[in-house]
């Protein structure tokens, strides 16, 4: 069962592509360091940083399976979803279309909020095309990629952040009109299918009673090993994947390591986002099913002899 269990892949992972701090090439030296053998750039609702990724993978020697994490809601379920889709073809043009519109909503907010900072005193000595300039070949624009500029232009540290964050953003984005709503999970699942991926729902600690719906409309794969899931949500995620016959999937998404939030604070040990090494992520057998997007024959026993340990399931912090 140890085998069985063994953490082998990180499949929930974000890059300086989106809120991540670590560029797609130092996140990729961060998880060989950590030990994972395989590995899954998923974004928020942005595609540019996996070419490079890959490209790092295939030099360290490890796995790549390129992705992005969406941001959905469904009116109909009266809940919001993140899903992680794998395996899709971003130029296939429904898809490329929509990306580019979520990486206009994205940078919109943003500059929004970054006008505002110049105009109440926060921010003072930037510009937003210095902000473009360093973050060149990024579309999907952020708090984060404004801290990165102020950093490398040496007017704030790391440890700047959290006020940085509360000050200008955080709950202030909610204040800022859209520029397009974000699909629906009933059109966005079948969008992922005819691009050619598959899709998961992600950390879904809170719509556990929804994923028999998500199967129904077309739901492939749900994230069971996530920190914010406890044990008895983890092990009903597997159930429930065992139920309808879903991938199963995990990763560090902003905590351990490869999340990067340790940076921001001076003893990270003590914060909620530490994790021991190997802790968060996918086991090496459902890891191969999501890389070759193919079911194993064997996957009901797997299922059933993980489903029949209760001591796996206790949470390692």
């Amino acid at each position: 069962m140890a085998d069985v269990m063994k953490v082998y892949a990180n499949f929930h992972t974000h890059t300086t592509h989106s809120d991540g701090v670590y560029t797609p090439e130092e996140l990729v030296a961060m998880a060989v360091n950590e030990g994972y053998r395989a590995l899954s750039i998923t974004d928020h609702d942005t595609y540019t940083g996996n070419a490079v990724a890959e490209a790092a993978c295939r030099a360290a020697g490890i796995a790549f399976m390129p992705g992005i994490e969406f941001s959905t809601r469904s009116k109909a379920m009266h809940h919001w979803f993140h899903m992680t889709a794998f395996h899709f073809d971003p130029e296939y043009p429904e898809m490329k279309e929509y990306l580019a519109r979520l990486s206009a909503r994205e940078t919109h907010q943003t500059k929004t909020l970054f006008r505002r900072g110049l105009e109440i005193g926060y921010l003072h000595d930037i510009t937003w095309d210095e902000v473009l300039e360093y973050n060149a070949g990024i579309t999907w624009l952020c708090n984060e990629h404004v801290f990165r500029t102020m950093k490398h232009k040496g007017m704030v540290t790391d440890l700047d952040y959290p006020e940085f964050f509360d000050t200008l953003f955080g709950k202030h984005r909610a204040e800022v009109p859209p520029l397009c709503d974000y699909m629906e999970v009933e059109e966005l699942i079948p969008l992922v299918h005819r691009a050619g991926g598959i899709i998961c729902v992600a950390h879904p600690s809170t719509q556990l009673h929804l994923i028999d719906d998500l199967a129904a409309i077309g739901l492939d794969g749900i994230e069971v090993w996530h920190s914010l899931l406890d044990a008895n949500q983890r092990r009903e995620a597997l159930d429930a994947a065992r139920r309808n016959d879903l991938f199963v999937s995990g990763g560090s998404d902003h905590e351990g390591l490869c999340g990067g939030a340790y940076l921001r604070y001076e003893h990270p040990e003590e914060t909620e986002f530490w994790f021991p090494p190997l802790t968060l992520g996918t086991t090496a057998f459902f890891a191969e099913e999501l890389l070759n997007n193919k079911k194993r024959s064997d996957r009901c026993a797997i299922f059933e002899a993980l489903l029949a340990n209760a001591d796996i399931w206790k949470r390692v912090k």
